[in-house]
């Protein structure tokens, strides 16, 4: 993982939609083609002025047959910094969400927007809406497959623009994110709090209330166990509330602000005419930043609770079962039917005169034994079949494993590749800089053009997908060591054979597939063991 002590790294996040098939129509008609014509100042040359452009333009669109004049759009000695500050600009935005019009013509880029923000946020906007943007200076329809790497093109300047602390940025926030600037609001987020100079500290009360909730999450713990466990101690939330919700707790096992980096530009505004803020999908640009303020969690712990987050998605939303997250029992969610693969539920039933509690699968018990010709399996045989499995795992066994685990698992030797596909991607995005002015001069051809966009789009990708796959294995490393100790303390301790403790019990095993005559134990650790039913 990397590590960075004395400077701060803001990485950009790319939306990995950079190719989408071209719309063709099955019926031709004049597309209705605008223009917007921008000037920041009165004394710009007369080539560059505001009427110059708007009789070009118009003189352009009307000129060709295939084209139905859709109106020149023009803001005269207005900045471009700011897309709000733009009457003219904010009117044809409009009129495009509405329908009116197919097409857009620009002199340049810098003439559509100044902030590369702006630019970037409303080009993906028409693109979806099906509305190309030309720009005649630089040659590009933002529609053909050249112009949408625009895209990936315009997302490398903004980063080389975050670097450079460019002074042609004049939006606030998106400033502050590229500066690497985090707000924590310590008035509603637990564990933070200022210092007389105005640094962000830790709260040590309140940041071990985090570190027990990612612990408990982590160890198999529902939502509502944490909740209920929080109010039995007697412990408040940010507003001194008894009363703690689910959601505030999932909002602090989903905040990545605990690990001291942040992601930055997680809201983006539609619509900047409104207040209306959205959850940002890839409409807006975003910037992951390090070491911003003190962690409270470690990375690996971060990880560890969103790879169980994932988990528990899965098992809700699998075939096999449609059951949510079940945790009400010890061995709630774990049991899995080998016969058809459908959890168990527990039940009460009566067997030999009494009434005993056993488990049977879900499919067997919803459509019975034509669809699942599995058996009943009383509670207290599933425990003492549990335990003997346990019994048998040699004390120096699980030394050994933790031993070669420890060997095998404890580093990460792959901290020289994060760095050279770091390089890579710097290097494959100031080569699209220099193709992109290339193109400006008109020192490209546009085949070539074309051919070298599309690989370097290709090749971003798959540095990307490979920066993934690197963090996806070292979270799985980080979690196998911390199964493989959590497993070796519980056995050392005893703890591990207590079936009446659910977060002992999700802590340990992973899995327990059930067939007629045998157990199949899947321990979290990695270890897999199969034990016939006593």
């Amino acid at each position: 993982m990397e590590q960075v002590v004395s400077r701060r790294v803001v990485r950009r996040v790319f939306s990995p939609d950079l190719l989408s098939p071209v719309q063709v129509q099955v019926e031709p008609k004049k597309l209705v083609v605008a223009a917007y014509a921008r000037v920041s100042t009165e004394k710009e040359q007369q080539e560059n002025s505001y009427e110059r452009q708007v009789e070009h333009y118009t003189a352009l669109i009307k000129g060709n047959d295939a084209w139905e004049f859709g109106g020149i759009y023009a803001d005269p000695g207005i900045s471009g910094t700011r897309a709000e500050k733009r009457p003219e600009f904010m009117r044809m935005i409009a009129d495009c969400r509405a329908g009116r019009i197919d097409k857009i013509l620009a002199k340049s880029i810098s003439r559509f927007a100044r902030n590369t923000v702006d630019t970037l946020s409303y080009i993906r906007e028409l693109k979806e809406l099906g509305i190309g943007v030309c720009f005649e200076n630089e040659h590009i329809d933002t529609l053909t497959p050249g112009g949408e790497v625009l895209l990936t093109i315009l997302a490398a300047i903004a980063e080389q623009e975050s670097r450079t602390m460019s002074t042609n940025i004049k939006w606030t926030y998106q400033k502050k994110f590229q500066n690497g600037e985090v707000i924590l609001s310590t008035g509603t987020m637990l564990g933070y709090t200022k210092d007389a100079d105005g640094n962000y500290i830790i709260n040590e009360p309140e940041a071990e209330i985090v570190r027990r909730v990612f612990r408990e999450y982590i160890a198999g713990a529902s939502l509502t166990q944490i909740r209920h466990g929080l109010e039995a101690d007697g412990i408040k939330t940010k507003r001194g509330c008894s009363n703690w919700r689910a959601n505030g707790i999932l909002g602090i096992i989903k905040n990545e602000k605990y690990t001291g980096n942040a992601l930055l530009g997680k809201t983006y505004k539609p619509d900047v005419l409104s207040k209306r803020r959205l959850k940002n999908t890839g409409q807006a640009p975003l910037y992951y930043v390090e070491n911003t303020h003190p962690a409270i969690v470690s990375q690996e712990d971060f990880d560890m609770a969103q790879a169980e987050m994932r988990r528990r998605g899965e098992e809700k939303d699998s075939a096999a079962g449609r059951s949510h997250y079940a945790s009400k029992y010890p061995f709630s969610g774990l049991l899995v039917c080998g016969c058809c693969g459908h959890k168990l539920r527990r039940h009460v039933r009566s067997s030999g005169g009494r009434v005993v509690a056993a488990w049977a699968c879900t499919n067997r018990i919803q459509h019975g034994r034509q669809a699942c010709d599995s058996h009943h399996l009383n509670e207290d045989v599933l425990i003492n079949t549990y335990r003997a499995a346990l019994e048998e795992i040699p004390e120096e066994s699980i030394q050994a494993v933790l031993d070669v685990g420890r060997q095998v698992l404890g580093g990460d030797d792959t901290a020289e590749e994060h760095k050279k596909i770091e390089d890579q991607i710097v290097k494959l995005q100031e080569e699209a800089l220099e193709l992109h002015r290339a193109r400006q001069n008109d020192m490209v051809p546009d085949d070539e053009y074309e051919a070298k966009v599309t690989f370097y789009s290709q090749r971003m990708a798959d540095l990307q997908a490979r920066q993934k796959q690197l963090k996806a294995d070292a979270t799985r490393r980080a979690e196998a060591l911390h199964w493989l100790e959590s497993f070796q303390q519980h056995m050392a301790s005893g703890e591990a054979y207590n079936t009446d403790e659910a977060r002992v019990m999700r802590e340990i095993v992973d899995q327990i597939i059930v067939y007629d005559d045998r157990l199949e134990i899947r321990l979290r650790c990695g270890v897999s063991i199969a034990q016939h039913i006593r």
